[in-house]
Order: C-alpha cells, then sequence, then structure tokens
C-alpha cells in the first residue's frame, strides 16, 4: 500500500517524483528560461499504466513491463508534460485536476477516469498488444482446437474479462504494441498507431562464442504466463514427433503438465527448464545452446520475450499473430498447424552454416535498429505528438 502522507524523492528519469494516495506525479526537469518553457512546464498528463517501476527503477535487464512504462512517462516529460501516474487497475482513483492529456491502459479503470477528466483533454487508448476481442476470439479458437485434438477442457490462461470496448471507441487515438497487422485488428475505429516493442542492449554477450553448427537443431521457447494461449501446447505435439531439441523456459501450470506429462517427462528431446532470468548465468548457458527462438502464440503485441532474444542471435520463428516484423531473419507460421511446425524445423535446421551466419548477424542487428529503447522512445514520441496534434486541430 502507498502511504497517504506527501513526499517527494528524486529518481532515474531526470525527474521529481512526488507520492500520494496511489497517485504518482512526475515533473520534468525544464530549466525555466523563456515564457515559453514557464508555458510548456505547465501541461499535465495522466497515466493509468503502471507505478511500481517508477518508484523503485529496476536495473535495465527486463523492457517489458518496466521499460514501457519508464518511457511512457520519460516521453511525455521530454514532450513538457507534468505526469501524474496511477495503477492501471486502480478502480479509487478519481482525477481532480484539469488535464491535457489522458493516457489510459486496460478496461478497470478507463471508463471511471474518462468521466471525471475535463471534456478538452485528449484521450488516447495504449495497448500492450491486439485488439481485446480480437484476443479473445484467437484464445478461444486454441482452447477449442486443444479441446478436439486431445478430448480435455482446460481454463482460459489469458483472457482479457474486462471490456476494453469504451476506451477503444471513446479514445482520440489508439497507440498498440505490435506491427501492422496488430493495427489491422483494431480497424473499426479512426485513429491508430502501431508501435514495436523494446529491449534493453546487453553489452556483456559475445556472439562470436555461438557454435551454430552444434546448435542447428536446437530450439528455444522463451516466454512469459499462458501455456496454450502461447502455443506451448502445439510445440509439444510437434517436437514428440520430431529429432530435434526444444528447451522451454517459462512456468508451466499443474492442469497443463497432466495434459503433457507423456511429451514432458518421456521425450528425450524436450527440456524443460521452468522460469529463467534474463541475462542470468543460467539464461547465457541456454541461449548458447539454442540457434532459434520459437513462438506459436495465438495474439501478441510484439512480445518482449521474442525481442530480448534477438540480440543474441536467436532466429525467430513466430506466428503472424505474434505480430513481429522478422523480414528476412526470421520465420513466420501462417497458421501454426503442428504439421506446419515440423516442415519448418525440419526445414531451418538442415540450413547452411552460412545461412545460420548470416540470419544470426541479422536478427541481433535488428534488435538495435528496430527494438532498442531509442527508437521505441522517439516513435512513442511522435504518436502522442501526432495524436495531440490532430486531435486540437479538428
Amino acid at each position: 500500500m502507498l502511504r497517504s502522507n506527501f513526499y517527494i524523492v528524486k529518481q532515474k528519469l531526470n525527474a521529481f517524483f512526488f507520492k500520494d494516495r496511489g497517485l504518482v506525479t512526475i515533473e520534468p526537469n525544464i530549466k525555466k528560461q523563456s515564457q515559453s518553457d514557464e508555458s510548456i512546464s505547465r501541461k499535465r498528463a495522466l497515466v493509468s499504466y503502471l507505478v511500481n517501476p517508477l518508484l523503485n527503477p529496476p536495473k535495465k535487464i527486463r523492457f517489458s513491463n518496466d521499460g514501457i512504462a519508464i518511457n511512457l512517462i520519460k516521453s511525455l516529460n521530454e514532450l513538457g508534460y507534468i505526469v501524474d501516474v496511477v495503477n492501471w487497475d486502480d478502480q479509487k482513483f478519481i482525477p481532480k485536476k484539469k488535464y491535457d492529456i489522458f493516457i489510459g491502459h486496460g478496461g478497470k479503470n478507463f471508463e471511471n477516469i474518462y468521466s471525471h477528466l475535463n471534456k478538452d483533454a485528449v484521450t488516447i487508448y495504449f495497448s500492450t498488444g491486439s485488439y481485446w476481442k480480437f484476443h479473445n476470439e484467437q484464445e478461444i479458437r486454441r482452447f477449442n482446437e486443444l479441446k478436439n485434438r486431445k478430448s480435455v477442457t482446460l481454463p482460459y490462461d489469458r483472457y482479457i474479462h474486462e471490456s476494453e470496448e469504451f476506451a477503444n471507441s471513446v479514445a482520440d487515438g489508439i497507440i498498440c504494441l505490435g506491427n501492422h497487422h496488430s493495427r489491422e485488428t483494431y480497424s473499426n475505429f479512426p485513429l491508430v498507431l502501431n508501435l514495436n516493442n523494446a529491449s534493453y542492449f546487453d553489452n556483456h554477450y559475445d556472439l562470436n562464442i555461438k557454435n551454430l553448427t552444434e546448435n542447428r537443431n536446437n530450439y528455444l521457447f522463451f516466454s512469459g504466463s499462458g501455456n496454450v494461449h502461447k502455443g506451448l501446447d502445439l510445440l509439444l505435439e510437434a517436437f514428440s514427433h520430431s529429432d530435434k531439441n526444444l528447451y522451454i523456459c517459462t512456468s508451466i501450470g499443474d492442469n497443463f503438465k497432466r495434459v503433457y506429462k507423456k511429451e514432458l517427462e518421456q521425450s528425450p528431446n524436450i527440456h524443460y527448464i521452468g522460469l529463467v532470468q534474463l541475462q542470468s548465468k543460467q539464461f547465457y548457458k541456454i541461449i548458447n545452446t539454442c540457434n532459434y527462438i520459437i513462438l506459436p502464440s495465438c495474439s501478441e503485441g510484439s512480445p518482449g520475450s521474442v525481442i530480448d532474444c534477438l540480440q543474441y542471435g536467436l532466429i525467430p520463428i513466430v506466428s503472424k499473430e505474434s505480430n513481429i516484423d522478422v523480414q528476412n531473419y526470421g520465420f513466420i507460421l501462417d497458421k501454426c498447424s503442428i504439421e506446419e511446425i515440423i516442415k519448418t524445423i525440419n526445414e531451418v535446421s538442415d540450413k547452411s552454416i552460412e545461412w545460420l551466419n548470416e540470419k544470426t548477424l541479422l536478427s541481433s542487428q535488428a534488435a538495435i535498429t528496430y527494438y532498442s529503447e531509442d527508437v521505441f522512445l522517439n516513435n512513442l514520441k511522435e504518436h502522442i505528438r501526432y495524436i495531440v496534434e490532430k486531435t486540437n486541430a479538428q
């Protein structure tokens, strides 16, 4: 719980932080050298996303969702806004101030906050993935397919229970993580801008130590929660009919584990490791063992787990719904069928060492070119600026 008393601390955003009853205020360090500077510094934004990464800035290891939260506020600070922040699930907060802009996430508190805002506030919906109805439809389809294959009914593992329809409908603009496919799921809304996720650069890793020849049959599944949503069931069934190795770095639910007990415990080429911390010794050992990162998810917003692995030269094999543009250095699974997965891993493992070298370098370069923190911050600022200018011009 946040204390009710009011105090101030300095943090790493080059800004001042105030904390009071769940509300955090971040004020940019603007040197008031002119009247224009003074007017800029009085602009105020309200953000409903994540508070904790701002109060306790973590080490620059995991960008999603910590880096997203920090750079969302940093982008507004650099645009001249004093920013108030509440958690996306804080349903008690009621705005008391006049705001120039409101950026909200999720369906828990968006409508309540919106109903108490001044009517001239520019409203932006920030989404970490595809349109919520599309997301849920995709998840339902995956669980139905699992039921048809295994005659088992499991509870949904990434279902969005709070409607985001109101937030999407009233927002002056929507910013969604992902590529153009992610943006297209919001086709019913007039102003939608997509944004690549990002990763923190790891300067402790030497790409040259990987043995690509020895690793040519080794695939990594590195993911957050949601075993069926992320497609782990498909991978287990595919790799159990293959001689390729699958290394699994995630948490597995008990119900899911019971369904796939045989594949997890009896397949010599399937290696269940569990949760692994980025940039740990165990993590480096695993990425030095694998050539590829594979994610047949049914709905994402350019998942951070895949993007984190690009800089280590892992070649991405992802579903279309993962919403990552792998361009000329990876593979897209169009249907995510078990047959397609088997066919793809067989083809990839047969590639020449020259091909592996080329794609490994391209993956690593893509992390810096398209998925860096600086690129994320600059694109986010431009998206916010564009929505504000377009809305105010109407």
